[in-house]
């Protein structure tokens, strides 16, 4: 039998990263049917069917499930949905790929990981779309770290997230969890102790602020991460100095200059450079988290990038939600 997938939330990330990804995916395993998206605005819905090969488009996300019965739900919605959406899809059996941030806070992040919890003790398959974990850069980065990390000489992370005019309503913690989680990622260890710091921008917006968090990871490895709403160019990138070692990293987006990104490693007189040359989809961990959450599935497995996971990045930005100014992981 085919291999049923449907989608919750048919907006900008759905169409320029899953849709992409969702259609090379029914491309490379044909027995996979693309069986339903859901959107509250049924032309949009029934517009990302027709350009990404779904069966049916619905408005209603209880109808779409109860009459298509799939193997795997994508949960694509802002993030003020989320936590809801994610706890009822969980209940009712799902496996469930959702997009960023679990919850806008710990316990709605707990709410999920609860709700994932079969009445038998086992675990419903869940994985979190922080997509930086599945960009191919990123992956190289982490394995040309290895050594360094292992042998506890990774000293210092510095992260800069920039972007151009995010002057909406949106809190800057929705944006700054993606530097949050992929620090955690590089560095390979969790957060012990945070200091947090604001600049805000009040003529910009009510919202709007410059954040900067600094601190060490449990691994000793210290950092610092910045992000700026309201710059003059988009981009992220990420320098990382070991013993004897230094990894300058830029990560590919659609409107960066930096696309399609590349990594460089210097040390010891030696210099490697990867750069990234597939299309956008591919290049922004999209395929990556979506195949490899698609395949853990189908094979009985848990995937990896489990909800529990990416507690700890939803704790951190809960932390900037709230303009606090100290993080410690011991006080969780």
């Amino acid at each position: 039998m085919a291999f049923k997938i449907c989608v919750i939330g048919c907006g900008g990330i759905a169409w320029r990263g899953h849709g992409p990804a969702y259609r090379r995916y029914r491309e490379e395993r044909p027995d996979t049917e693309l069986a339903a998206c859901v959107d509250a605005d049924p032309d949009r819905a029934a517009k990302f069917a027709e350009e990404f090969g779904f069966r049916r488009a619905y408005t209603r996300v209880e109808e779409a499930l109860e009459t298509e019965r799939p193997d795997a739900v994508c949960l694509l919605v802002p993030a003020p949905y989320i936590a809801e959406l994610a706890a009822s899809i969980l209940g009712q059996g799902y496996p469930l790929l959702l997009e960023k941030p679990p919850g806008t806070t710990r316990e709605e992040a707990l709410r999920i990981a609860a709700a994932a919890i079969r009445p038998n003790g086992g675990e419903i398959p869940t994985q979190v779309a922080f997509n930086r974990r599945y960009m191919p850069l990123i992956g190289q980065a982490v394995d040309a770290l290895k050594e360094w990390r292992e042998a506890g000489r990774l000293h210092h992370i510095a992260y800069d997230i920039s972007r151009v005019g995010r002057t909406d309503d949106e809190d800057a913690s929705v944006t700054a969890i993606h530097g949050i989680d992929a620090l955690r990622t590089l560095a390979g260890s969790d957060y012990r102790d945070i200091r947090l710091s604001y600049r805000p921008l009040p003529h910009l917006g009510s919202r709007v602020t410059n954040v900067s968090l600094e601190g060490e990871f449990q691994s000793g490895a210290t950092f610092r991460l910045n992000y700026f709403p309201a710059a003059g160019a988009v981009y992220e990138r990420a320098a990382i100095n070991c013993e004897d070692a230094t990894l300058l990293l830029r990560l590919p987006f659609w409107t960066s200059n930096d696309s399609p990104g590349g990594v460089l490693l210097q040390g010891n007189r030696e210099l490697k450079h990867w750069a990234s040359e597939a299309e956008p989809f591919v290049t922004n961990g999209f395929y990556e988290e979506n195949a490899g959450f698609f395949d853990a599935v189908r094979a009985g497995m848990q995937p990896t990038g489990g909800i529990r996971t990416a507690i700890q990045s939803v704790e951190v930005a809960e932390a900037v939600l709230r303009r606090e100014t100290r993080y410690a992981s011991d006080n969780r």
